[in-house]
């Protein structure tokens, strides 16, 4: 266990912070110091400060947060936000103005950082350009394979194609998975990890894994539910379990407030350049943020579907509207289902509840409120319920299994469940990791 007091940082501050790693003692400290200290964004010298004061409680050995195992970091380029380094010329080549990283520098930080594979890591990698990814990432699956640890790679087509050519014979040894399957709804995601590591559990092996949530040609919800996704993942995961999680960025493509977000995400960021600590990682406090901040107001008519406890005349409802609005019947039945069963389990949590439908360019959109509030994020994301009873979880977690996006959010001001049916046709629902 390890131990932090504010004291050191915040003369007369009484409050003291504990875990089972730096990573939690952080997590908690960011969360007090936004609330209590005005410290919305940390500086990286505060993240510093915070994990050289943070103590075992019994002699253990301290490790460092974010350079476990690697070199001091390089104070002349420092990200600093909107995807730009102070110092650093822009040059032609892109927006970081370097070169493309050769294999013989990752494999480097690779060996450097090996030592530190004990407990959780989620990395943030930076990358410009296909042949810059796969440069990046072979070097890490080589050296996972090298080393008898399972990998799975759930990156979205071309690039799992390319990383498979370059990889030959070795790529039988990975579990791969088109992420534009797996994840075309985000909330799939952190299950199918949860699998791979329940999977893998037995053999007390450490665990890497590639993960590519956010690429060019997502829609907009879709790349909200990934950023928050990438902010859940710091709390999904037990700190203790030893899985590597790279999660690829390419800066060339993607807009800078994607960028940006990716760095409140992930508390360690890699380039071309070297490996770092992110100056503006929110641990989960930012996660907690994202899950209490409003959705957007409906940009099109509402249609107001009468909420039927007794006999569930809504349903009915929900499948002619959503029939009307053009989906399938097969998905109208499905949204309807769905719908309901949130629905059923907010009025069970509050007894008041709204069910509002409309349609947009792509999709019929169904959302559900209701004034109760949803403490814990990750509701209706697990592998397995929270609570056996939990109807909420249950109902979220079919939604998420039936239709094409959920999005959850909860505040001071109640529940809203917003469900997305693609009008265009769904994606398959069954994709899964497959060797080769």
């Amino acid at each position: 266990m390890k131990r932090f007091v504010c004291a050191e940082l915040h003369p007369g501050c009484v409050r003291v912070f504990t875990g089972p790693t730096d990573q939690a003692v952080l997590d908690r400290v960011l969360a007090h110091a936004a609330a209590d200290h005005g410290v919305a964004r940390p500086s990286m010298a505060f993240i510093e400060r915070v994990v050289i004061a943070t103590h075992p409680l019994q002699g253990a050995e301290r490790r460092r947060l974010t350079l476990v195992g690697a070199e001091p970091p390089d104070r002349s380029g420092p990200i600093t936000g909107a995807g730009h380094r102070a110092g650093r010329r822009l040059g032609p080549a892109g927006r970081f103005g370097h070169g493309a990283a050769g294999p013989a520098t990752v494999t480097a930080l690779t060996d450097r950082r090996a030592r530190a594979h004990r407990t959780y890591r989620h990395e943030c990698w930076l990358y410009r350009g296909d042949t810059e990814f796969v440069d990046m990432m072979v070097p890490f699956i080589a050296d996972g394979l090298a080393r008898e640890q399972p990998i799975m790679v759930a990156v979205p087509q071309p690039r799992l194609h390319a990383l498979r050519d370059a990889l030959g014979d070795d790529a039988a040894g990975v579990a791969w998975a088109d992420m534009a399957g797996l994840g075309a709804n985000p909330a799939r995601i952190i299950p199918a990890w949860q699998e791979f590591l329940d999977k893998h559990r037995g053999d007390r092996r450490p665990v890497r894994g590639i993960g590519q949530p956010i690429w060019v040609g997502r829609g907009q919800a879709e790349i909200v539910e990934a950023q928050f996704l990438e902010a859940l993942l710091n709390m999904a995961v037990p700190p203790d379990t030893p899985l590597w999680l790279l999660c690829p960025y390419d800066t060339t493509a993607l807009p800078d407030d994607v960028i940006d977000a990716a760095l409140r995400s992930h508390p360690v960021l890699a380039d071309a350049d070297g490996y770092r600590g992110s100056t503006h990682y929110g641990g989960a406090h930012h996660a907690n943020l994202l899950f209490s901040e409003l959705l957007p107001e409906p940009a099109a008519p509402t249609t107001v579907i009468a909420f039927d406890p007794d006999r569930h005349r809504h349903i009915d409802r929900l499948t002619r509207a959503a029939v009307a609005a053009g989906v399938t019947a097969d998905q109208a039945t499905e949204l309807a289902t769905a719908a309901a069963e949130i629905a059923t389990a907010a009025h069970h949590d509050s007894g008041r509840v709204r069910i509002l439908l409309w349609q947009d360019r792509t999709a019929v959109l169904c959302e559900i409120t209701d004034p109760a509030v949803i403490d814990n994020p990750m509701t209706g994301r697990s592998a397995t319920p929270v609570t056996g009873a939990d109807r909420r979880d249950r109902a979220i977690r079919l939604a998420n299994e039936l239709c094409d996006l959920v999005q959850v959010r909860s505040g001071q001001d109640g529940t809203t469940i917003r469900i997305h049916t693609r009008r265009s046709g769904k994606p398959t629902r069954d994709a899964r990791t497959r060797r080769r």
